[in-house]
């Protein structure tokens, strides 16, 4: 690459995202420069289409993609409001009229447009679910509400789920980066819904308290049999966004990508499901996070090898090199 083209115009506050972009770009070599138009990278190379972008960060989007292409990917799931509450209780009653053998059926409640762990409930009950909507307290808007896996693969008697990179262009498709982490619950699994600690593992649930230790997930040697349904359930949702979004995958004047946290949780058959995806996941900025050395260091060299440079140069698709990423599409 030309010395030249090697400056960027990054808003570090925008973002995590942003902020390691920028950071690793001037490790090595990088120069910032105040002056967009000077620039091979800045905000628009992370630009990527904002309507496909949404379809996977909101929950309901999400569910109405994979509902419309791929249901068997992810639980059953209602898109549920202060408009059709009743009728998703009545639907409710109907499953638990004939329960499923040997499952204990519940229902986890998530706002559509959140996802920092906040205002998220378990139910057992359709009752307890419509007492819920008779609080005038409760948060209102778009939710999503999900059938709570169970029973799920516990390790250590902790619930765990897990975390991939994906990679999405205008240009080239859709990539994830083949390593990423567990996120595994602090709390043992009880059975009690009365401390959601053991039931969830978003990093955060009550700040700054962590709930969840992350381990980078090339250290479970199960991990590399659980890649290949990771592969299918993201080809499927991918190929459902690109047939709902054509636009979104051909690249008009510039190249942009948008990076994705996809998550996904394994039940005690060891079957992988996909839980949600977070465009711009909140990547640590603290050079002590345990995962730092461990993947995030290699995962934003590859980012800058794979995708940064080709695009600061213009490189024809044939010529990159994808060494640490996998193909989706």
């Amino acid at each position: 690459m030309r010395f030249n083209s090697r400056r960027y115009h990054l808003d570090a506050s925008l973002s995590p995202t942003h902020y390691n972009l920028s950071r690793y770009l001037s490790l090595q070599g990088w120069k910032a420069t105040a002056f967009k138009c000077l620039s091979r990278i800045n905000d628009n190379t992370l630009r990527f289409s904002e309507p496909a972008a949404q379809t996977l960060e909101y929950k309901h989007l999400l569910a109405k993609l994979v509902a419309d292409y791929c249901p068997q990917v992810a639980p059953q799931t209602f898109c549920i409001d202060e408009a059709n509450w009743q009728d998703v209780v009545h639907h409710l009653v109907a499953i638990h009229a004939e329960p499923p053998p040997n499952e204990e059926l519940a229902w986890i409640l998530k706002p559509a447009l959140l996802n920092n762990g906040q205002h998220i409930h378990l139910f057992k009950t359709p009752n307890a679910l419509a007492a819920h909507y008779l609080n005038p307290r409760r948060m209102g808007g778009m939710h999503v509400l999900q059938r709570y896996l169970s029973p799920h693969l516990l390790r250590d008697e902790r619930k765990y789920s897990i975390r991939l990179f994906v990679i999405l262009t205008n240009y080239d498709g859709v990539y994830f980066y083949e390593d990423g982490y567990f996120n595994v619950a602090l709390h043992p699994y009880v059975q009690d819904f009365s401390d959601l600690r053991p039931h969830l593992t978003n990093e955060h649930l009550l700040d700054p308290e962590v709930n969840v230790i992350q381990i980078p997930a090339h250290r479970f040697a199960q991990f590399g049999h659980y890649l290949p349904q990771i592969d299918a359930i993201l080809q499927q949702v991918m190929h459902g966004l690109r047939y709902d979004f054509p636009d979104a995958f051909h690249c008009g004047k510039q190249r942009a990508i948008a990076l994705f946290g996809f998550d996904f949780m394994v039940d005690s058959q060891e079957r992988v499901w996909l839980l949600e995806a977070n465009h711009g996941p909140c990547f640590p900025v603290d050079d002590h996070h345990p995962l730092q050395a461990h993947l995030y260091q290699g995962f934003w060299q590859g980012l800058i090898q794979s995708f940064i440079e080709p695009i600061a140069d213009n490189r024809p698709v044939r010529q990159i090199d994808y060494r640490h990423f996998k193909k989706v599409f």
